[in-house]
């Protein structure tokens, strides 16, 4: 028991607080006590530190929210006012718990360290699924984070410029001396993808518990990827791969959508837990767009789930799963990613019907009308809006606006009035890209990011 109590205390506290700090900021002379066995590696892995996820500050710039003055002047922190009203020019350093760079790069730094760790333990008969699940473990978490921050700090994927745009820093190593530099996007994508590939074969069927990730998170997570590199075949196939391992569906006819949170159930969908950092505040201070609301269809439960009619009469967000807003991969997303890769592809009729499996569990029992396939241009259009009304607040809409607004029918300038003051932001701004965060560029002199 003192040496798993050293391990946490020494290893996970300093770890998580301080070693990505080591690499990325300042050096310290701290002496760990270095995990050796499976059993240390497998508690690394399963503490709820690994339940933070990144990319809340861009969920604040998503066209998902509108603000009075009075509550945009309630957002809990001037960085938040900020990223609503599209006027970063520093990525502030906040608290420990909210920098998305120093969360996603000290739960990388446990990845490495239990990789480096297993490199040195010989897999044999008597210890392969433990072994095998460990690995895999660690290999999703350290490429949820990498695209986490490409998602945050890093131009949209295109293959035409990946080689020569910037990615981030792909750490790999447990040494905190090595040299600090920034990838390519397509090596950063190529790693992501390689990884979960890796993983999607060794990680387990079963999940041994909600907080332990299986073959169906790693698929989803690896066709969250595909996604956003434009690659839909594959998109496809990780998707379908996903859906075979894990295809639970809420039907929402069974919620009660009076209570005040209706969808805390710790839901199934969810195929792993995750709360997006930094905290974000349009949740329970600003009000979702009217319009969105009212794309809701009256016999479509989520618009009662989903929503809280506040005393001015505009709706607030009350959709969660857990007691934060969820950002991880689900079947509902497996779905919807599903879908829209058989629209690019040009199989409408597949796209409908993965849309309707969903739908069908979304709406009144005998009130859903189910879609039919049209031209291709109709199904992806069907198909979108249809994902933009599921996954509101799972911090996807910016990396949605930035890979739409590339194709002239979906580009959309953003616009937000807060007092008399306009706001906006053009498809295809600069500003879509955040500012790595300065105390990092200083000491490590990486490259910035272009403002």
């Amino acid at each position: 028991m003192k040496k798993i109590f050293t391990i946490y205390s020494c290893v996970i506290l300093i770890i998580l607080t301080s070693c990505s700090k080591e690499w990325l900021e300042e050096k310290q002379d701290i002496k760990l006590i270095v995990p050796t066995t499976l059993n240390d590696f497998d508690l690394l892995l399963n503490t709820s530190a690994f339940e933070q996820d990144g990319r809340g500050s861009t969920e604040n710039g998503s066209d998902e929210a509108d603000y009075t003055l009075a509550q945009f002047n309630a957002l809990p922190f001037p960085f938040q006012r900020n990223l609503a009203t599209w006027t970063v020019t520093e990525f502030e350093q906040l608290s420990t718990n909210q920098n998305e760079w120093n969360i996603a790069y000290s739960q990388i730094q446990v990845c490495n360290v239990v990789l480096t760790g297993l490199d040195k333990i010989v897999r044999d008969e008597n210890n392969k699924e433990l072994y095998d699940r460990i690995k895999g473990t660690a290999l999703y978490h350290r490429s949820r984070q990498f695209l986490n921050l490409a998602m945050t700090f890093c131009k949209y994927y295109d293959a035409r410029s990946s080689t020569s745009d910037l990615g981030i820093p792909l750490k790999l190593t447990d040494d905190i001396e090595e040299p600090i530099f920034r990838s390519t996007l397509e090596e950063t994508y190529q790693r992501i993808v390689q990884d979960l590939l890796i993983a999607s074969e060794i990680l387990p069927i079963e999940k041994l518990s909600a907080t332990h990730i299986a073959k169906g998170g790693a698929f989803a997570l690896l066709a969250r990827s595909y996604l956003y590199m434009d690659n839909f075949r594959d998109a496809k196939n990780a998707a379908d791969s996903s859906y075979k391992y894990h295809n639970y569906i809420e039907d929402y006819n069974a919620l009660n959508p009076a209570a005040s949170r209706p969808l805390n159930i710790q839901s199934k969908e969810m195929h792993i837990p995750l709360n997006p950092r930094m905290s974000v505040g349009y949740a329970t201070v600003g009000r979702i767009n009217q319009d969105l609301y009212n794309s809701y269809d009256g016999n479509d439960l989520r618009k009662v789930l989903f929503f809280k009619k506040e005393t001015d009469g505009r709706y607030s967000f009350k959709g969660h799963y857990r007691a934060a807003l969820f950002s991880g991969t689900s079947t509902p997303e497996i779905l919807l990613i599903g879908a829209e890769s058989r629209a690019r592809l040009g199989d409408s009729k597949g796209a409908i019907h993965q849309l309707n499996i969903l739908l069908e569990k979304r709406f009144k029992t005998g009130q859903f009308v189910p879609y039919y396939a049209g031209t291709a241009n109709e199904t992806l259009d069907i198909i979108l809006s249809e994902r933009r009304k599921e996954l509101l607040t799972r911090c996807l809409r910016w990396q949605d606006l930035k890979r739409l607004n590339r194709d002239p029918r979906y580009a959309k300038t953003l616009t937000r009035t807060i007092g008399d003051q306009t706001y906006s932001l053009p498809a295809g701004d600069p500003r879509y890209v955040l500012p790595i965060p300065q105390f990092i560029i200083n000491f490590n002199g990486i490259t910035q990011n272009e403002q």
